[in-house]
């Protein structure tokens, strides 16, 4: 005879569990093996002539379909049976005897909890656990982490989310590094300009510091290249432009970029606008004595297209250093290849000999080795393309 509390849930966790599943908290790790043995039980009684209540079952069989780093790995007896009478007519079709539907349950749950041991870190990721968001897919990755793009349903809007990797070498460094993350982040919501991308959010998951953004539709500019090729002075123009207006409005707040690349600036194609993207990227992971650039291994966080005054001194604040990544962007816009060597100049004269001498000159003081000789601001150089 089954016992008559058998049916129900045994574990006050795992009840707290669905509770907080059901408000948009955070199931963690442990809470949802727990879940998964506890759900195990109840459906073992049910395919072999026991109970399970309905509504534990529906309730449950939500919380993990909800679940999207788990949802494609959810056995099949679970996704196709809404109900606990579904459940049971399905296991009698799969097996006649409650051997072999044992036997299918348990391998199928066990083989979920395995996976779930093996890959979950303690904490499941937060957004999962506001029912509105919707992880779609991963958009990006690098030294710095990876840019998830998730769905909202209530506003029926897409957002990225960029989650920076641990990347400081002592646990002093690394709350160092967090706090001047948060700093920076602050900073970052003061920019409310059509050229930048908007950000809404910042905060901390298990895998580390995050930043909710603006998704945009379209493209960047190695993309635009590999459309329209080789640009002319007016249509680079075009493109310098919207950068300039972009980035003269951020150095008046006070904030540098420090590392523009033909990656760093998006053209949304619903609102036809360039958009420059990663701001203060390199100031957020930049330690005293520890930086992105010691982990990723490159010589310089944007290659060719940063200030080689960085290298130097990475802890250079100088918004001209933005004004030479503009004119090596607009060097590649131009020739197709971004500024190196001694032969700068006459390589983008004779690549794109249509230059007059005066538009050449334009972007060679860009990119002058002397901060001085540079153009002052962006508003200087703004003054000279309009």
């Amino acid at each position: 005879m089954i016992p008559a509390d058998a049916e129900k849930p045994k574990d006050a966790r795992f009840k707290g569990a669905i509770q907080r599943r059901k408000r948009g908290g955070i199931v963690t790790k442990t809470e949802l093996i727990d879940m998964l043995d506890e759900y195990k039980a109840g459906l073992l009684l049910k395919a072999t002539n026991g109970t399970i209540d309905d509504k534990y079952y529906i309730q449950t069989r939500k919380c993990l379909l909800e679940n999207i780093d788990i949802k494609e790995r959810i056995p099949q007896f679970i996704k196709s049976c809404r109900t606990a009478d579904e459940f049971r007519r399905y296991m009698q079709n799969e097996s006649e005897n409650y051997a072999g539907r044992r036997k299918l349950i348990t391998d199928s749950i066990n083989t979920l909890i395995e996976y779930i041991e093996e890959h979950f870190d303690e904490e499941i990721d937060p957004f999962l656990q506001i029912k509105q968001y919707k992880r779609l897919e991963q958009i990006g990755s690098g030294g710095f982490g990876c840019v998830f793009k998730y769905h909202n349903d209530c506003l029926d809007m897409d957002f990225a989310v960029k989650v920076y990797s641990p990347i400081f070498v002592s646990s002093d460094e690394q709350k160092d590094g967090e706090r001047r993350f948060f700093r920076e982040a602050k900073m970052l919501f003061q920019l409310n300009h059509m050229n930048i991308v908007k950000i809404y959010d910042a905060g901390r998951i298990f895998e580390g510091p995050f930043i909710r953004m603006e998704y945009i539709e379209g493209y960047d500019l190695i993309g635009l290249q590999k459309k329209y090729g080789m640009l002319s002075f007016e249509d680079s123009v075009k493109v310098v432009r919207p950068i300039l207006n972009g980035l003269e409005y951020a150095h008046g707040k006070g904030i540098i970029h420090r590392d523009l690349k033909p990656s760093n600036v998006v053209f949304s194609t619903k609102e036809r606008l360039f958009k420059i993207i990663d701001f203060g990227v390199s100031a957020f992971l930049d330690t005293d004595n520890h930086t992105k650039l010691t982990q990723t291994g490159e010589a310089v966080a944007g290659g060719v297209f940063i200030d080689p005054l960085l290298q130097e001194n990475p802890k250079l604040r100088d918004c001209r250093s933005d004004i030479y990544s503009i004119g090596a962007i607009w060097y590649w816009l131009l020739c197709g290849r971004a500024p190196h060597g001694s032969d700068m100049k006459a390589y983008l004269g004779n690549a794109a000999s249509y230059l007059s001498d005066e538009q050449i000159d334009v972007v060679m003081k860009c990119l002058a080795g002397d901060l001085e000789d540079r153009y002052g601001n962006c508003s200087e150089l703004l003054a000279v393309i309009s």
